[in-house]
């Protein structure tokens, strides 16, 4: 019984040692066209333009390939209905994160940030 026990534990071990972990968007803020982000701890927030407001709450962590598909919260501010549920995918490629935002109902939109620059937004038209 020893036997097979002590061939299997090797195995498991490179099997648990070869996968690669979760790297961590880099924290601090990150801005662009019509978005701003603040990455913590916890996740993410987010705001946009017409002070529409996002939340990501689980640590913001992508993929070997740079890819990230995260759950958390938009809300419009200035359309009634108050917060609800969102999915924010994209790619983190070096100090570039390209963001997708979607409701239930459709694609909030697609959105660039640089690590350490400044947002911008335009003028609200509501």
């Amino acid at each position: 019984m020893r036997r097979p026990l002590s061939f299997a534990l090797p195995l498991l071990l490179v099997a648990a040692c070869s996968k690669s972990s979760p790297l961590s968007v880099p924290k601090g803020e990150w801005g662009g066209q019509n978005v701003s982000i603040f990455v913590d701890e916890a996740g993410a927030s987010l705001s946009f333009k017409c002070r529409a407001q996002g939340r990501i709450n689980q640590p913001m962590v992508v993929n070997d390939t740079g890819a990230f598909d995260l759950v958390g919260t938009y809300d419009p501010v200035v359309v009634l209905g108050g917060a609800r549920s969102a999915r924010y995918t994209g790619t983190l490629s070096g100090t570039t994160i390209q963001l997708t935002v979607s409701l239930d109902g459709g694609s909030v939109g697609t959105f660039t940030a640089e690590q350490g620059k400044p947002a911008t937004f335009d003028v609200c038209t509501y």
